[in-house]
């Protein structure tokens, strides 16, 4: 609270203070020539309010400078800087945990080549090994394993990235298509029934494995700009620079920066449930391929229990 602050308070209660001295006498005065025999002492409901007001006044008015300078005080410790020893080691602990999730995050990304050798078996080049970038997931974080890719300057429309997000959604795993003559209320036939039912329940779970994977796609095409955004709030708010002028800088300066990260959690918090529905609906769509797989077993069970034939 600034000093004008406080002398505005000041104002107001001085003011009221000096209304109420001043309408006491008129008050007096208009009692005086309205005094009835069974009225004499009865105060009307506005004097009487009034007349509260005054005597908490004037019971208060000697505490005032008591007031004011705690009211001061809590000024000055806002403005303060926080040289407390338990922010200092706040401070550094936050600082460290988000540098060791840096280097984490360097070590993992530089020993995918290392990795992806001995499973790949070290090819010497792209061309024993041509479509080897659109099986690397690395490709989608435009850190393809041989780059650039030899390919696209014999074709430019090949797009590992794409290929990837077939690949890995299992888009290119492709099912005979029932044909339009078959009946599946056929009870003669009953297998075109269990092959259409599978043939469905797999191309839904399919679709929707490219449909999550698309994001990964959309990122990568935009050279994941959104996630280096992130790096960079991540890094700034974890930077011990930004925890200085937290310490240091005025508290409404502070209360702003606080008020526009948690704009950004509700963001990351919608987020976060988006992919939490997403993942449900994966485990629902595999669980519902599974049960499909597993007719063909549940055929034969089926068979040996009613002693008929397997369809």
């Amino acid at each position: 609270m600034s000093g004008l602050r406080i002398k505005m308070i000041r104002t107001v209660l001085i003011a009221t203070l000096a209304f109420t001295v001043a309408y006491h006498p008129i008050a007096s005065a208009q009692d005086a020539t309205t005094q009835e025999s069974d009225t004499t002492k009865k105060l009307s409901a506005s004097e009487g309010f009034l007349k509260d007001i005054r005597d908490i006044l004037f019971a208060n008015i000697n505490k005032l400078p008591l007031y004011l300078n705690q009211l001061t005080k809590m000024a000055i410790s806002w403005l303060a800087p926080d040289n407390s020893k338990t922010t200092a080691e706040l401070q550094n602990n936050l600082t460290r945990l988000a540098n060791t999730q840096s280097v984490n995050a360097q070590i993992q990304l530089l020993s995918q080549k290392k990795f992806l050798d001995e499973f790949l078996d070290n090819p010497a080049s792209q061309d024993t090994f041509p479509n080897v970038n659109d099986l690397c997931f690395e490709t989608l974080l435009n850190k393809p394993y041989f780059n650039p890719d030899t390919r696209l300057k014999l074709d430019p429309s090949i797009d590992p990235a794409y290929n990837y997000t077939v690949n890995a959604s299992g888009l290119n795993l492709k099912h005979f298509r029932p044909s339009p003559s078959w009946n599946p209320n056929d009870r003669r036939h009953p297998s075109i029934a269990m092959y259409i039912r599978y043939y469905n329940t797999a191309s839904a779970v399919q679709t929707y494995n490219g449909y999550v994977l698309s994001e990964l796609y959309a990122e990568s095409k935009d050279n994941n700009l959104a996630k280096q955004t992130q790096n960079q709030l991540i890094q700034q708010a974890n930077d011990s620079n930004w925890f200085t002028q937290i310490a240091s800088e005025n508290l409404g300066i502070v209360l702003r920066q606080i008020l526009l990260y948690n704009s950004q959690t509700y963001v990351l918090l919608a987020q976060l449930l988006e992919t939490q529905k997403k993942l449900l609906v994966s485990q629902t769509m595999n669980n519902a391929l599974l049960i499909a797989v597993n007719q063909e077993a549940e055929n034969r069970i089926y068979s040996k229990a009613s002693g008929q034939l397997p369809i």
